[in-house]
């Protein structure tokens, strides 16, 4: 059992070694946005009774695979409308969904009623070596079947035998991992979304999650990111977070924070209006012209490559009184490519202002809802 340990400048080598070892049938320990997971080529059935002999998997519960994009998954699983539904509005993320198979990979990894599970993760390291090795690859927890999943390789390592740990040819170790739950199954085949394994996050319908957590709020609220501000570099991100006092929505704004690995502590803006916060990464500049002494303010250059550095703006305009409070803020004109904003409470903009954050921003509507003391109903959809 060979064991790499992942750093920042390990990403490729982990990569290249890894498909050396699926290329030739074997067996791969690989982190992921859930838990770690095994790895083999999903079309090799040498490899595949390999990860069935290490599992104890009994014959008809099926395993998914990693694919990288919308369009190769069409390649693997017939995509009815429940399922187009599902891949565009919960993928990529920590969801697995499960459609009528195409038969395109070892026939041991689909269901007994033919249907495959397949992922598309929040997770740049795996999608870049499924691109590169250019066929699916398994998605299953690391982990004896009906035993807990692992977050480290060291506790992975305690639960195996000799014999088990000659199976595994290659250990990617990230280190320890985030006490994510593995991923929440979607079974798109019915009439009706069926939810068959339940994960971080619950979706309702496509556009509505429970959260029970504040955790799960932040978890929400990092899923909908990795969506937006991963996929839409070159406009302004705006969340608009609707709801009564309590119902999380600086929670979820904490979880934004938390996703543009912000070190300084998000907190309430409702006696500042507004705070801003500087995020390491960086993401490209557009090319709608703003006002100069706007730009300056909420925008500065880096010094290589004229990029420019992500802003995070945290408004609360629930003690604004009226419209002119609003311009002395500066809105709509502080919105700027590039940036991120949640502005919590709304309401308080006009629908003009509304209209002229469209021409330069892409607006999430996110609504909060109490069900009970813990427990919120989180809906959004784009304006």
């Amino acid at each position: 059992m060979k064991i790499l340990k992942l750093t920042p400048n390990k990403h490729q080598e982990a990569i290249s070694k890894t498909i050396a070892v699926l290329e030739s049938g074997g067996l791969v320990v690989f982190p992921s946005d859930t838990v770690y997971g095994l790895l083999v080529d999903a079309q090799n059935p040498k490899a595949v009774t390999k990860l069935l002999e290490f599992k104890e998997r009994k014959p008809g519960q099926a395993i998914s695979v990693f694919v990288a994009n919308k369009k190769i998954a069409g390649k693997h699983i017939i995509i009815n409308q429940n399922a187009k539904n599902a891949i565009n509005n919960l993928l990529p993320g920590p969801f697995t969904i499960v459609a009528q198979s195409k038969h395109q990979v070892d026939p041991r990894l689909e269901a007994e009623n033919s249907t495959l599970g397949i992922r598309i993760p929040n997770y740049p390291l795996i999608l870049k070596l499924v691109n590169e090795f250019g066929r699916p690859i398994t998605a299953t927890s690391a982990n004896i079947s009906s035993r807990p999943p692992h977050y480290s390789i060291s506790a992975f390592g305690k639960s195996l035998s000799e014999r088990k740990k000659n199976l595994l040819n290659l250990v990617i170790d990230a280190g320890r991992l985030p006490p994510n739950r593995p991923s929440t199954v979607i079974d798109t085949t019915t009439g009706q979304l069926k939810t068959l394994r339940v994960g971080d996050l619950l979706p309702k319908t496509l556009n509505t999650f429970f959260s029970k957590s504040e955790m799960e709020t932040k978890r929400f609220a990092q899923f909908l990111a990795a969506k937006f501000i991963k996929k839409i570099p070159s406009r302004a991100i705006i969340f608009l977070l609707e709801g009564p006092l309590g119902t999380g929505k600086t929670i979820f704004a904490k979880g934004l924070g938390e996703f543009l690995k912000i070190e300084e502590k998000i907190t309430s803006p409702t006696f500042n209006i507004c705070n801003e916060y500087q995020s390491p990464p960086k993401r490209k500049d557009c090319q709608i012209p703003i006002d100069s002494d706007i730009k300056s303010h909420y925008q500065t250059e880096s010094k290589v490559n004229n990029e420019k550095t992500v802003k995070f703006i945290h408004c609360d305009l629930y003690r604004l009184k009226d419209e002119f409070e609003l311009r002395e803020l500066n809105f709509p004109r502080m919105i700027i490519c590039g940036n991120i904003y949640a502005i919590e409470w709304p309401e308080k903009l006009t629908a003009e202002m509304i209209s002229a954050f469209k021409k330069q921003a892409e607006i999430i509507n996110i609504r909060f809802k109490h069900v009970s003391e813990n427990e919120r109903i989180i809906e959004w959809g784009l304006l």
